[in-house]
């Protein structure tokens, strides 16, 4: 077994043995055993920095790959099916080095906030246990080298979540929320089970090697609508675990977990694995399955974008912001955008676990306050906060200087070069939501910057009666100051809350990425992580039967690249040499037209983004427009994005009533059809055998009585002659003879 191998298992188990000892044991140790759970983390950290080290920065191979599979279960030869053989086993290329280096440092900062964010709360211990089977459930899905290993863990991962978002389970709102997003994952874990399924029926394997293998050399024995389904069906998944439309809706309400939960759940763990979920099988998908893909995570975007911008809870609107920029990153997928859709997968970590840990302090400073119209004026009061608060804005506005800036704007270039490739027309559509979802990001970061940090402090001018008051109230367990919420007013929080944000905002910086802020795919990451080749089809499919209307004018530059690619990949052991398909030569194209719009998108999306926060400025900073007298004016569309498009009431007034309409009917049914036949049956044979036990009784028993009481009564008078006198008996004897005589008397008489 190779030492990496050996390394990233020792990786995968330590959290989980983090979980194990402070579940069973953290009442007995010191300080419930939070030490242990970072220390455990550190040293996952460490090894994964390792690896990390190994593999990206020694090795620097854009393919390097190792493997290691065991046979988990073995059924033999199962009758219609065949040898059934289950395998779990472990894989490391460079996007599992970055993915293990990426998930054990977020949730490594995590826990050492929440040393102070939680300190006194009654189930600190139990906190940092959870944390542990959340990062190895995540862990697990980075190194998992088939779909049904993935599945285990993905349904740990929802596990961790469920107890998580509910940490605080007394308060029904928490309770209310991770019931909402477990169930709102299990419709896409359905789905996602479904496609497993599809392509098991057709390989008898679970491993993405030989599923790839396996469509290579076209033997997929279905039609290409069933491939289509499949892939969709897989991608299911991601829209439930990345909180896609329209399975959104549960990661705004996740906010009731604790804020460092928030910063995990939204950074490094659950809505990361979705993306990183359809990047594995990015292979499988068809051209069809991968529009759907695309306009998905536009329409996400966007959508999302437009809540932000009117919400009041500093909480919900990093919630919908982490739904708009997941949507990029699927977006970016469903283009061919591959490793800009990864690479912003990972600085949007980064920078999104820093906004949520920020927003952890200002609530951990302000009491557990949430609600922004009663902050402002936080920057003296709170500099590191601010500073580092600004810098992850900056990155999530996309500003030049800024990781995010690199990586999605090469989102956006990949979207334009998409639409190019597809002939235009309704695929402009992607990059246009694109583009106003930055403007969008811009305002509503602006806008919270101004409202938390700058301007007058408004909590005197927060009503008494407020209904957040009692929201806060109960959220008493959310977070503890140090010294049991501070008397003496608002102040920077401790070393161990700010040293997280330090580290996360620095990696906000483009330099940790690329020396060159504008990048168009020179740094280390984008080199790394290449877009691999999509084996859908039959091999060496014909140049001419692509299906793009403009295919054939980039052709004669694309096709040398993509033989060239497939003549590499034939060095190493890959495909055969200058084989290419369909899905190549077609995602070639697409990756081509994006870099020929890097520059084009880099300049849209700057004027989009300073837009944005020009406007934010105009509302919040300079006054020119009044934000409520503009809100009065235009009542409808404030108030359909202040209630989140109206979506929570829109299932509720089909899928939930819908739901409860149809157990009622069905209540009906059971109750007066099923049950009325179940009971008439059972009255007809209950009278049957009422009739049945009379005549039983009164005929059958009657006459057996009665036989028996005739018997009994001549017997009773019978006794009476034995009397066991002689003289009786000789009476009785002339009395016979006597009747006898006149009988025959009067017989010769007449």
């Amino acid at each position: 077994m190779h030492s990496l191998i050996q390394l990233s298992i020792v990786v995968l188990l330590l959290p989980l043995l983090s979980f194990v000892i402070l579940i069973f044991f953290n009442r007995r140790l010191p300080r419930r055993g939070d030490f242990i759970g970072v220390g455990i983390l550190g040293t996952a950290f460490a090894i994964s920095a390792y690896i990390f080290w190994s593999v990206i920065v020694q090795t620097y191979d854009p393919a390097f790959r190792i493997a290691w599979d065991f046979t988990w279960i073995d059924l033999g030869n199962v009758p219609g099916v065949g040898p059934l053989q289950i395998k779990m086993g472990i894989v490391i290329d460079n996007l599992t080095a970055i993915m293990l280096a990426m998930v054990t440092l977020i949730s490594l900062l995590v826990h050492l906030y929440s040393t102070g964010y939680m300190a006194g709360d009654k189930n600190y211990g139990r906190y940092f246990a959870f944390l542990g089977i959340f990062t190895f459930s995540m862990l697990g899905i980075v190194l998992s080298d088939n779909l049904f290993a993935i599945y285990i863990f993905w349904e740990l991962v929802g596990l961790s979540s469920y107890l998580l978002i509910g940490f605080f389970f007394e308060k029904q709102s928490a309770a209310d929320a991770q019931k909402k997003a477990f169930l709102a994952n299990r419709v896409g874990d359905i789905g996602m089970w479904l496609g497993i399924l599809i392509l098991y029926s057709q390989f008898h394997t679970f491993s993405f090697e030989q599923i790839y293998a396996n469509l290579a050399a076209g033997k997929f024995g279905l039609s290409h609508g069933w491939l289509t389904a499949a892939g969709i069906l897989l991608f299911m998944g991601c829209v439930g675990k990345s909180a896609q439309f329209p399975l959104h809706v549960w990661l705004p309400d996740a906010m009731e977990g604790p804020t460092p939960v928030s910063a995990l759940i939204h950074a490094a763990t659950m809505v990361a694995a979705g993306v990183y979920f359809v990047a594995r099988i990015f292979v499988v998908l068809t051209p069809d399955a991968l529009h759907v893909i695309a306009f998905t995570g536009a329409c996400t975007a966007f959508m999302a974008a437009t809540i932000a911008i009117t919400q009041n809870d500093i909480k919900r609107v990093l919630a919908y912001s982490t739904v708009s920029q997941l949507g990029y990153m699927v977006l970016g997928l469903g283009v061919g955008a591959y490793s800009a859709a990864l690479f912003h997968l990972v600085t949007h970590a980064f920078f999104k676990a820093c906004l949520f840990l920020g927003s952890g302090a200002i609530i951990h400073a302000m009491h557990h306050e949430q609600d922004m119209r009663w902050m402002g004026d936080l920057r003296k009061k709170m500099p590191w906060t601010f500073a580092t608060f600004t810098l992850a804005t900056l990155a999530l506005a996309g500003l030049p200087l800024t990781s995010g800036f690199m990586s999605k704007d090469a989102i956006l270039a990949g979207a334009i070069g998409f639409a190019k490739v597809e002939g235009g027309g309704i695929y402009y559509l992607i990059p246009v939501l694109g583009f106003f979802s930055a403007m969008l990001t811009a305002f509503y970061m602006g806008r919270q910057i101004w409202m938390v940090f700058f301007g007058e402090s408004r909590t005197h001018l927060k009503p008494a009666d407020d209904h957040h008051q009692a929201h806060h109230a109960h959220a008493a367990h959310d977070a503890h100051s140090d010294d049991h919420h501070e008397e003496h007013g608002v102040h920077e929080v401790s070393w161990n809350m700010r040293a997280p944000l330090v580290i996360l905002a620095a990696l906000s910086v483009f330099f940790v990425y690329s020396p060159d802020p504008l990048d168009g795919g020179k740094g280390w990451f984008m080199k790394m992580i290449q877009t691999p080749a999509t084996v859908v089809g039959e091999a060496n499919h014909q140049i001419g039967d692509l299906r793009t209307p403009h295919a054939a004018t980039a052709l004669a530059e694309v096709v040398p690249a993509v033989e060239a690619t497939a003549a590499e990949a034939g060095e190493h052991g890959g495909a055969e040499k200058g084989a290419h398909t369909y899905s190549d030569v077609r995602q070639a194209e697409i990756v081509h037209a994006g870099h020929g719009a890097h520059y084009t998108a880099i300049y849209i999306s700057s004027i989009m983004v300073l837009l944005g926060i020009t406007m934010a400025f105009v509302v919040y900073v300079f006054n020119i427009i009044d934000p409520e007298k503009t809100a009065i004016a235009i009542r409808p569309l404030y108030l359909f994005s202040l209630n989140k498009w109206y979506w929570d009431e829109i299932y509720e007034a089909t899928f939930i009533k819908g739901s409860m309409l149809i157990a009622n009917i069905l209540t009906w049914f059971d109750t007066h059809i099923v049950d009325g036949i179940v009971n008439g049956v059972a009255t007809v044979v209950r009278n049957f055998a009422l009739l049945n036990d009379g005549f039983d009784r009164n005929v059958v028993d009657g006459m057996v009585n009665f036989t028996a009481f005739t018997v009994n009564t001549t017997g009773a008078m019978l006794r009476k002659l034995q009397t066991g006198k002689v003289q009786t008996y000789v009476v009785m004897l002339l009395l016979a003879v006597f009747g006898y005589f006149v009988f025959y008397l009067t017989r010769l008489i007449y």
